[in-house]
């Protein structure tokens, strides 16, 4: 087969349910030398356990998909087809966390399904750093598994179904389950937490590294390389999550570890990413000898690999990503000595048609009958248990407790709740009014609608709730109840920071917000940081240039990007002080909330949450329990308490609000009602390539949410120059 191309371009191949219709791939017979081998991706899991609403690709609107045990179908269903023994796979991203049922035991609920699946190689994603680095130590690091004593907070997630875990015990008796599995990364290192002053540089020597950053796995007498980076944004997300550790962006060590795996005797290279689709593309573009990315982190489901074409050898780099739980990517290569001559992609929609594993393929019983007896502690019923989680710095016993079946409404929705879009949508914009509503009720006099505002900072695009009479496409059809579950708030809250109140001046916030938008939009993809504009609450409104920004222009004049910040109506000030009410990450310093830095005056909102939804909960104002050095490695405990014993977290600000609240399109929408976008120049009479629909962002060009390449001008970008540019297919036939 020859191809032509240019730069990028597609495949040819499309999205099928597990269950549909397939196409023939291949264009031509496997030659008698050629192996055929399949790389099966889980991409993104997120600790979502049982099925849950989506809106499919091809599928659209469903209830029951997705959930592990339909995931363990798909992986069965391939491996019988393929046969074991010629197919490899590979989870890459966020695993272990992202619901209720992992988040109170640390993902142990999660963990026996992964070790049950067969996993060749995993890399870690962002949040599997999340319960901090005991656990990540005791989990994934070999030689160190199951050996470390856990921190009494720790225990405290764990006391509900480890009855050992008492705040003393050691690590024989009470310990997060480790995975069977390897582990890769070539970009986080070993790091001396009590060095002091130039000792504190990190040692980037390979032999300093935590995990192998590459391993050989066979199938079908084809040995594959996988070569892993995981995520980098650990340093800015909470320090709790990387003490002991530093991590590079995998870039300056993968040229030496791809010739090392090569060298071992590795026939194709699959390069495995926690760093997001932009990234991932322009890997491809720069670094020679990949033959295959799975990329993870920005949860794109992708139904046709991107094909990128390497500037230095001309050789064609497939990349795939595989959204989240409710999909899976299957990845077929024909081999030929160390060339891909051919391939073809299904990205399998988990819908509700695809059974769950009942089988005794995986274990006895079935994946299903596992998940049932690792959830049942969470859900309406006889064994139905409260749950705590123990934050940083908080006692043995003390933290955010759980005492509501995952089960039980909070509320309801007459819009379609999800994440899919980069600049705003109805989930942030419900979670903005909810948490100024928190604040208001604080009696806190600075929370008025002309000096305070309400920020959502959550995940990226996930899974949806669908609205109330949405027509269901499944073969029995029907309607949705627009139910919103406890269990669906923890899907799109499953942490624990404290929703608090700072002081800010106008100016501060405005760059900041800029820094935000620049890591969004960053026409330089090894730049981009985060995925998705914030939610504000709805006195909070930007007007926002994507096209010619950012400029030279002073921040506190004009902006970059944000060319109007209006608060109840009114340009900010950048010399006043205005409140916000967002997260505070517990162990960091008194001076940030999620994403800021550089605020004083830290109070939280605190008293009981009553988890009657009839009953309004009381509420008040506390100030911080620890004020100063709350983190210190040479001190025990190494982390102090700053929010109190009572403090709220973002799912608890939801269930609160759902009580007197219908989330709907006059009080929410539309999706982008904070944030007005100007059109790219040439709307609405001649719309440029990129903005076609003229809403003012760059239009998908490979069937992303984020846009890859960022937006304003291409000379901000990274630009490559290689040797031979021209036609190059490196599966040509010999």
């Amino acid at each position: 087969m020859k191809t032509k191309t240019k730069g990028l371009r597609w495949s040819i191949l499309g999205a099928l349910a597990l269950t549909g219709l397939s196409v023939a791939v291949s264009p031509q017979a496997i030659a008698s030398k050629t192996k055929e081998i399949t790389i099966i991706h889980v991409s993104d899991v997120h600790g979502h356990m049982l099925p849950h609403d989506e809106n499919f690709l091809v599928s659209g609107n469903r209830e029951n998909a997705g959930g592990v045990a339909k995931l363990a179908t798909g992986i069965k269903e391939i491996r019988e087809r393929v046969g074991v023994e010629n197919s490899l796979t590979f989870m890459v991203g966020d695993a272990t966390h992202g619901g209720g049922e992992v988040l109170f035991t640390l993902g142990n609920a999660i963990m026996p399904i992964f070790n049950s699946l067969g996993i060749d190689a995993f890399v870690m994603g962002n949040w599997d750093w999340a319960y901090g680095t005991r656990v990540t130590r005791n989990r994934y690091v070999d030689g160190l598994k199951g050996s470390i004593i856990m921190s009494p907070n720790n225990q405290t997630t764990l006391s509900a179904s480890i009855p050992a875990c008492t705040g003393k015990a050691g690590p024989d008796v009470c310990n997060v389950i480790p995975a069977n599995f390897e582990v890769v990364a070539n970009n986080v290192y070993w790091f001396k937490q009590n060095a002091v002053g130039a000792a504190r540089k990190p040692d980037l020597r390979p032999e300093n590294r935590v995990f192998k950053p590459w391993v050989i796995r066979e199938a079908n007498g084809v040995n594959v390389g996988y070569v892993g980076i995981t995520s980098t944004r650990l340093p800015v997300q909470n320090p709790l999550f990387n003490l002991g550790f530093r991590f590079t962006k995998g870039y300056n060590e993968l040229a030496q570890d791809i010739k090392n795996a090569k060298h071992a005797g590795a026939d194709i290279i699959v390069l495995a990413t926690e760093l997001g689709l932009g990234d991932n593309i322009q890997m491809a573009l720069e670094i020679e000898d990949i033959d295959v990315i799975l990329s993870g982190d920005t949860h794109e489901a992708l139904s046709e690999p991107v094909i990128v074409k390497n500037v230095f050898s001309g050789k064609d780099v497939i990349i795939i990503e595989s959204g989240e739980d409710a999909y899976l990517g299957e990845l077929t290569l024909e081999v030929s000595g160390k060339k891909i001559k051919h391939f073809s992609f299904t990205l399998h929609e988990l819908t509700d048609e695809v059974a769950d594993d009942t089988s005794d393929y995986f274990v006895s019983g079935g994946i299903a009958a596992l998940v049932e007896e690792n959830t049942k502690e969470f859900y309406s019923g006889a064994d139905f248990k409260c749950h705590t989680f123990g934050p940083g710095g908080f006692k043995f016993g003390f933290g955010h407790e759980l005492c509501t079946p995952l089960d039980s409404i909070a509320g309801y929705t007459e819009v379609q709740l999800e994440r899919r879009d980069v600049v705003g949508d109805f989930m942030n914009n419900f979670i903005g009014d909810a948490t100024l509503a928190l604040g208001k009720s604080t009696g806190d006099p600075s929370i008025t609608d002309d000096r305070a505002f309400a920020i959502s900072n959550g995940f990226r695009f996930d899974i949806p709730v669908l609205a109330v009479g949405t027509p269901l496409d499944g073969p029995d059809g029907g309607y949705s109840d627009g139910a919103i579950t406890v269990g669906e708030i923890y899907n799109y809250m499953p942490f624990t920071p404290a929703v608090s109140l700072v002081d800010f001046t106008g100016g501060l916030l405005r760059g900041r917000y800029e820094s935000f938008l620049e890591g969004i939009f960053d026409p330089h993809p090894f730049r981009h940081r985060g995925g998705w504009w914030m939610g504000f609450s709805d006195n909070v409104n930007f007007v926002l240039d994507l096209e010619n920004s950012p400029t030279s222009v002073p921040l506190q004049v004009v902006g970059g990007r944000i060319l109007s910040m209006t608060i109840n109506g009114t340009e900010f000030d950048p010399s006043k002080v205005y409140t916000t009410v967002s997260c505070y990450p517990n162990g960091e310093g008194t001076d940030r909330q999620c994403r800021t830095s550089g605020g004083r005056n830290m109070r939280f909102p605190c008293g009981a949450f009553n988890p009657d939804p009839n009953t309004p909960s009381v509420v008040g104002i506390c100030p911080p329990v620890n004020t100063e050095n709350i983190v210190d490695t040479t001190r025990k405990p190494a982390v102090l308490q700053v929010a109190p014993n009572d403090f709220w977290v973002p799912a608890q600000v939801m269930r609160e609000h759902l009580k007197t609240t219908l989330v709907n399109f006059a009080d929410h929408g539309p999706a982008r009602k904070n944030t007005e976008m100007v059109p790219y120049n040439g709307c609405p009479d001649a719309p440029p390539a990129i903005d076609k629909d003229c809403d003012g962002v760059p239009d998908s060009e490979l069937g992303e949410v984020q846009p890859a390449f960022g937006a304003g001008p291409s000379w901000l970008g990274r630009l490559v120059v290689g040797g031979d540019q021209n036609d190059h297919d490196d599966h040509d036939d010999d």
